[in-house]
Formats: structure tokens, sequence, C-alpha cells
């Protein structure tokens, strides 16, 4: 079986499927998107639940990487053969392309189970604004929009965001609380509730743009350094970010961050993760990111430049 679980960039959909592992007790593999050359999700899910995580990198799976994720999901089956395979996209990536990338293998080992689409509320409003046809094509392929990040803030209007979704998807079962509140039942119904074949998915949509780099090997003097560049990044220094996360070195220390939506986070990583950090938007400054992320002897000219990156 093979469960979707789509959302924009920084949605949460990470956060959603460590949570899942943690509650059902079943044997899940994870094929992970990621447009850029690093993968920093998988670090987090390998170290905090311990699952089997595949990843490709660099390539879109709805469109430039179709074929090499038919060739991961049949090696996945005929090799793993999980119970489960739960496949993360790429956060800009259409759900109805990858839905349709799926259905063309489909057979009695390759069943797609009803999609789910993760929506951070908070900032929902604005991705809607920005990027229509993305988002609307994200909800209205999904058979569950889950709410994610409601129990992290009081000046969310839910039920104006649970409106807007009813009307692009009447039909959808719509998470409006945080998934932590669901019941046990809940959960495993995630993973009974088959696709539904007669839903409508468009055909493959017009792509849009934005460019990725991804810096390996970062690293700041201290704590106080990486608030700033941190505090920087949203202020728009280095370009238009829409997302950026990954793991850096501090001093002794491996230091965990993750921006969405001009706020950030930051948190003590395991002295076994990956240096590497991940920047996706418009108009990235590539070369001021590496002159301030990278020991000088790797800070060289054309170093990594940013890569256009298509999502369709």
């Amino acid at each position: 079986m093979i469960l979707i679980i789509s959302g924009f960039l920084g949605a949460g959909k990470t956060t959603f499927i460590k949570a899942m592992s943690d509650i059902l007790n079943r044997d899940f593999v994870i094929l992970e998107n990621e447009y850029a050359s690093l993968n920093v999700d998988e670090d987090i899910l390998k170290e905090e639940s311990e699952l089997s995580v595949w990843e490709l990198t660099e390539k879109c799976i709805c469109c430039t990487g179709k074929t090499d994720f038919a060739l991961n999901i049949l090696t996945i089956a005929n090799s793993i053969a999980p119970e489960y395979l739960i496949v993360e996209p790429t956060g800009v990536g259409y759900l109805s392309n990858v839905i349709n990338n799926i259905s063309q293998i489909e057979y009695e080992q390759i069943e797609m189970l009803a999609p789910i689409t993760i929506i951070d509320p908070k900032c929902f409003f604005k991705h809607i604004d920005e990027y229509p046809e993305l988002l609307t094509d994200q909800i209205k392929c999904a058979d569950t929009i889950i709410l994610s990040k409601c129990d992290k803030s009081v000046d969310i209007d839910v039920e104006a965001v649970v409106s807007k979704v009813k009307a692009i998807n009447a039909d959808a079962n719509i998470v409006s609380k945080h998934y932590s509140s669901l019941p046990h039942a809940s959960w495993e119904e995630f993973l009974l509730r088959k696709r539904d074949g007669s839903i409508e998915i468009p055909k493959i949509q017009e792509e849009t743009e934005f460019e990725s780099i991804s810096v390996p090997n970062a690293e700041l003097p201290s704590i106080g350094d990486i608030i700033f560049f941190l505090e920087d990044l949203i202020r728009k220094r280095y370009g238009n970010i829409i997302r950026a996360k990954g793991t850096m070195g501090v001093s002794d220390a491996l230091i965990r961050f993750d921006v969405s939506d001009g706020n950030y986070a930051i948190s003590q990583a395991n002295p076994e993760s990956k240096r590497g950090c991940v920047f996706i938007g418009d108009d990235i400054k590539a070369g001021d990111l590496r002159i301030k992320l990278l020991p000088i002897s790797f800070a060289r000219p054309g170093f990594d430049n940013p890569r256009r990156a298509s999502m369709r």
C-alpha cells in the first residue's frame, strides 16, 4: 500500500510522518523527494523513529524525476515489500502528478491509499494567494486535509481556513484540530481508506520555477551567529528564501535549524547527523550564503551554484 503525504514547503509533512510512525506499530518505508542535492529530513526520520528512508534528490517526482521515482517504487515493492510505503513529495510538487505517476505502475502489490495533504493554517491564505494552482491542486486531489501547527498559535482563524478548503474540495475529510488529539482509530483509518478512483485527477500542470541551493559542511562560530544569520535570512538578506533547513557545526556541537514563513527554530542535533543546509526560493544570493556558511577551504567560486527547479 502507498500513502502519499503532500503539502506545501514547511507545512509539517515530516513531523506528521514521524508522529504516525510513533503511534502506529507498522512496517513503514519512507520515500522522500527533495529538490536539493541534500536530504536533511532523512536524518530526522532515521534518528528519531528508526524508519527505513529512501531518498530521491535533485529531481522532482512530478516531472523530471518521474522515471527514477517509478523505479524506486518498483524496487522497494519487489525487494523490501514493506507493509506500507509512505511517499513524501517535495513541497512544491503537484499532488495530481504524483498520483498520475504512481497509477501508471499500479498492480496487485502497488495500490494507493487515499492521499493526505498537510496545511499550515497560519500561512495558508498567504500561500494560496501566491501559488493558487499548486495549493488548489494539493487540496483538490487529497482525501484528507490535516491542519498542522494549530497547537502552536492562538491567532489562527481555523473556521476561515476550513471554509476555504471546503470550497475547493467539498468531499474532503478535514482534521481541523491538531492531529495529536486524534484517537488511535483515526490513525488506523489513514491506512485503511483506499483512494477513490472516481475522483478526476487533473493532467500535468504548467510548471513554476524555484531556485534551490545546498551547502554541505556548513558551520558558524556560535549560537549567536546562527541567530543573527537566521534573522538576516527571514529579512531577505540572502534573497527571497521561502524555505530553509539543515544542520551546521557550531564549535564542538551540531545545531539543526528550520525556517518557514518568516519564522525559525533551532535545536541540538544528533552528533552523528550530516552537516548541510538547503535553501529554496527566488533570487538566492548563493555566493553570500557560501561565504557565510562554509569554511574558507570550501568557499571557492563556482561551488554549488543555485539550481533552477521546476515544479509541476
